[in-house]
């Protein structure tokens, strides 16, 4: 076997690389294997492993390049070593593509790539352009079969009268046509927008334009000189032909033989600065976009530099080393949930995006023995079914295929489908198909009329989407308990602030017009699955819908659905306040204050109390409300408020009954506490407050004396939803002061959060819209947010804020604690809170 250092550890490192590069990438994230300590040995790993990526008669398994030292000599005597090294990768990635796997088309890194060559001549910038597209048409015509016979033709005029017409006849039908259609491709194709936006960025010229921008970067083109750039500007272009290279289509057969990643094999990587460092950087940078590409490479730098590293002794992270090192096993262990499928990407043990090895130690027969046994990757098999099939199946299904489209042009509900007795999924029906039957939830049905109404207004301008997702239907079965849907209230308040925002927009052709498309995910997002899959498929290449707006509730369900959505669209929580979502959801943005600050709000008003003990009644099996427990307990103890045993009250799931403290029991807690000087504080969702805040009223409701306090969270809803059930209405139970923590100062909470949810995506889709000329995509409007929108309208003038938002900004959102009151019909009493961390 090759050069591969027989070491402790290699042969597991080794098993898991040969995995990885046996099976397709999909939506897994490799990372960048670096290699440290002896550079020798990490050089010969590299080196060595390559001979794995080729079978007996030396034909390839997979396609590989190797950067090898003489290649690297050669480029740092070269003006751009960067280029030298980038031809070579694609040159060898083309020639070791596997015969049944046909051949690899890197259209997009060319074409970036003969800009380079290309003199553009001086003059006006319309004339540079016209050379420009001119001379890259006929390289094109060139590199492309029949193509360059007709350009030869044509040039030559043939031999002849008759071929000289003929040569005219071609220029006029066919050569004229091509050059308009190739010069409207490169401006106008997705696998060149992002060209002119990095050029731009670069301090190149104000250009919306593939030809505009690459003037620039032509031979002597202002541009042309920085390195940075132009390396940037290729490892872009050949990250686009990769995707696509690995995009398995069912209609050709040699594409499903793709069951590997690219890969990269650099044994030589030099001290900052220098193109070999510089390529490995740039491709860890793709890495993180889900690159299919597998990238091995040798650190010469750091390898010497480490303590130990020439002796073969292992180390921690020393003077050289910018963070954890692995041992060969400890890496093949990181990378094996990847190989395995239980995992996207390596969770821990990366250093900016690299997973940094340390070979050492002496040299292994037993692994000496298995790297001579197994010589070469094995990719996985694809018979010819599973190649050719997909083929056949699509004719079948083509045949059938008019039947299906004009019945699903018939159906106006073919987004939304029913499960268990509601219909949940997106509502994209012009009229009719509810959510809900006619004999309940009447707030929702007005709602998905009134939204479908203000859609077609928007229709008649140029417009964007916003999808409102969800749980917006009650538990059907009844067994939740649930008294009320998450979500409708908010909706609400999304839908008067597009009306807001869209009469703005009337006459002002800077500002687009907002549609609103609502999406159920079924009771606590039972249905959360199916429906994300189907706004996937609505917004196919995100120019049309832009932001996910609601979410309503803190679940485990919740992150999950929001995880499964496009990495492109950003998400927006309305009435959210679980402290995970934002650690657990990398596009998702917080509007609202979170558990924390309610428990530092809740606090304060014990203290106000002078109460010195606290139950807290939690649900154990819900995200949401052991998290508020969590950081109530931790606000309390810190003030010194003496915590009794919690009590668990748990909503029941779907055909399961529920677990909850006994009733006559748990209220004569309640009651006895607060003669002893304690309070009560309710962590859990508040469809479960109304039975309990009963039994304490029978407990201790007729004893003499005021009202005690008794403090809360989630229960906006039973204040604010019209359609709740008699023995739900809190104002009844006069045995209690109850308070609660809302977002605004009136009983619309939930309201007032949908819209705050609306507002955040409309300044972002605006702010993007008016920043740039070409037409706003989810992933501009994602990497707004990320950059920091003021939210600042007319729609809600008292309610600015600011996205994102750290813990003291959203401690500064509005925060109020209400009380409600016992005369019917009146509203809670509401002052302001503070939710800013207590001394």
């Amino acid at each position: 076997m090759g050069g591969i250092p027989p070491l402790t550890g290699v042969k597991e490192l080794v098993t898991v690389l040969d995995g990885l590069v046996g099976r397709p990438v999909g939506r897994r994230e490799l990372p960048a294997v670096v290699l440290e300590g002896n550079h020798e040995r990490g050089a010969a790993f590299v080196t060595g492993y390559r001979d794995r990526l080729c079978d007996a008669s030396g034909a390839a398994v997979a396609p590989h390049a190797l950067l090898d030292e003489g290649l690297v000599e050669q480029a740092q005597r070269s003006a751009e070593p960067d280029v030298v090294l980038l031809d070579e990768l694609t040159r060898q990635l083309e020639q070791t593509m596997p015969a049944a796997a046909g051949g690899l088309t890197l259209s997009t890194y060319w074409t970036c790539r003969r800009v380079l060559d290309i003199d553009a001549g001086a003059g006006a910038a319309r004339a540079q352009r016209r050379t420009l597209a001119e001379k890259l048409c006929v390289a094109w015509e060139n590199d492309t079969p029949g193509l360059k016979g007709l350009r030869s033709f044509i040039s030559t005029g043939g031999a002849g009268q008759v071929s000289e017409r003929l040569g005219a006849i071609a220029t006029v039908l066919v050569a004229w046509p091509l050059e308009w259609a190739h010069r409207t491709w490169l401006n106008r194709t997705r696998r060149l927008r992002w060209y002119a936006p990095k050029v731009r960025s670069a301090g190149g010229p104000a250009a919306s334009r593939f030809l505009s921008a690459a003037v620039s970067l032509s031979k002597n083109g202002g541009l042309r000189n920085r390195a940075a750039l132009r390396q940037s500007l290729l490892l872009e272009a050949l990250a686009v032909d990769l995707v696509r290279a690995a995009r398995r289509g069912i209609l050709l057969p040699r594409r499903r033989r793709r069951v590997w990643p690219f890969i990269v094999l650099l044994p030589r990587v030099d001290e900052p600065s220098t193109a070999t460092r510089r390529l490995l950087d740039g491709l860890v940078k793709l890495h993180r976009r889900g690159l299919p590409l597998l990238v091995l490479a040798a650190d010469r730098v750091l390898g010497d530099q480490l303590p130990g590293a020439r002796d073969g002794q292992e180390g921690g992270d020393g003077p050289g080393s910018r963070g954890r090192v692995q041992t060969p096993a400890a890496a093949a262990d990181c990378l094996r949930p990847l190989l395995e499928g239980r995992a996207r990407s390596v969770d821990s043990g990366l250093v900016d995006g690299q997973l940094r090895v340390r070979l050492s130690g002496e040299d292994q027969s037993e692994v000496r023995d298995w790297l001579d046994i197994n010589v070469a990757v094995s990719p996985r098999s694809v018979p010819w079914p599973s190649a050719y099939l997909g083929v056949l199946v699509t004719v079948a299904l083509l045949a059938g295929a008019v039947p299906v489209v004009n019945w699903a042009r018939q159906d106006a509900c073919h987004d939304m489908w029913a499960a268990q007795g509601v219909r949940v999924g997106v509502d994209t029906a012009p009229e009719g198909c509810y959510f809900t039957d006619g004999g309940s939830q009447e707030l929702l049905r007005t709602l998905q009329d009134r939204i479908r109404a203000q859609n077609r207004v928007a229709d008649r301008g140029a417009h964007r989407t916003v999808v409102f997702l969800s749980p917006l239907t009650a538990d059907p079965q009844g067994k939740g308990e649930q008294l009320t849907p998450a979500g409708v209230l908010q909706l609400e308040g999304a839908a008067d602030a597009q009306r807001e925002f869209n009469k703005q927009a009337v006459g002002d052709a800077e500002r687009p017009y907002l549609r609103l498309l609502v999406a159920n995910a079924g009771y606590a997002f039972a249905q959360g699955p199916k429906v994300v899959d189907r706004l996937n498929a609505l917004a196919g290449d995100g120019t049309s819908i832009l932001a996910v707006i609601g979410i309503s509730q803190s679940r485990q369900a919740s992150v999950d659905t929001i995880n499964r959505l496009s990495p492109d669209l950003p998400v927006i929580g309305a009435a959210v306040s679980g402290d995970f979502m934002t650690t657990e959801t990398p596009n998702y943005f917080q509007t609202q204050p979170t558990n924390r600050h309610f428990a530092r709000a809740l606090t304060r008003r014990v203290m106000e109390l002078k109460r010195k003990k606290a139950l807290i009644i939690y649900d154990d099996k819900d995200r949401y409300s052991l998290n508020l427990r969590q950081d109530l307990s931790s606000e309390l103890a810190g003030q010194g408020v003496e915590l009794v045993e919690p009590e668990v009250v748990r909503t029941p799931d779907f055909g399961q009954p529920g677990v909850v403290s006994a009733l006559p029991e748990l209220a004569k807690k309640i009651c006895a506490l607060n003669r002893d000087n304690g309070i009560t504080l309710f962590a859990a969702r508040g469809s479960q407050l109304p039975k309990i805040l009963n039994q304490v009223q029978a407990e201790c409701g007729n004893a003499a004396g005021t009202p005690f306090p008794f403090l809360a969270s989630d229960v906006d809803t039973l204040i604010e939803y019209p359609e709740i059930p008699e023995f739900a209405h809190l104002d009844r139970y006069t045995a209690v002061d109850l308070s609660y923590i809302a977002f605004s100062s009136d009983h619309h909470s939930d309201h007032a959060a949908g819209s705050d949810s609306f507002r955040a995506a409309a300044a972002a889709i605006y702010r993007t819209w008016t920043g740039t000329k070409l037409p706003p995509r989810a992933s501009n409007v994602l990497q707004q947010l990320r950059n920091s929108v003021d939210v600042k309208d007319t729609v809600a003038q008292d309610r600015p804020f600011h996205i994102p938002s750290d813990d003291q900004a959203l401690a500064e959102r509005p925060l109020y604690l209400c009380t409600v009151s016992h005369t019917t019909a009146k509203p809670p009493v509401c002052r302001a809170a503070d939710g800013k961390p207590l001394k």
